[in-house]
């Protein structure tokens, strides 16, 4: 398998998540995620396990944490968080879960935008 069959058929999945998943947890989730942009800032670096507590505290449980990973890319690509890049090797940052359910599994670590954060929530 080639690299590009392997981000094709990444996307492929999480398209399949996204698709799948009901409005209403696609709406919270994308919430959540926003709630965790506006409250780290762009000081502060935070995880998906960050929007799992915001899900919870929303009385949220998902039907499927994968539909985080595509939504995270979406909130990337709408310039509301940025991936923490390593300066020496130039990949995205991860730090392990702290949730049971993940097992210490790594996942990416994101930033706030200064864009997002001082356009939208300046006081």
């Amino acid at each position: 398998m080639s690299e590009s069959s392997g981000i094709e058929q990444r996307d492929l999945g999480m398209a399949r998540v996204e698709t799948s998943a009901r409005p209403s947890q696609k709406f919270a989730a994308k919430m959540a995620i926003k709630k965790c942009a506006i409250k780290h800032g762009p000081w502060l670096t935070w995880t998906t396990d960050d929007v799992h507590i915001e899900l919870k505290k929303m009385e949220v449980e998902l039907d499927n944490a994968r539909l985080l990973g595509p939504l995270m890319k979406r909130a990337q690509k709408a310039g509301l968080i940025e991936p923490v890049v390593c300066g020496t090797c130039n990949r995205q940052e991860t730090r392990l879960s702290k949730r049971k359910e993940r097992h210490a599994g790594p996942q990416y670590i994101w930033r706030t935008t200064t864009d997002y954060y001082y356009e939208f929530w300046r006081e």
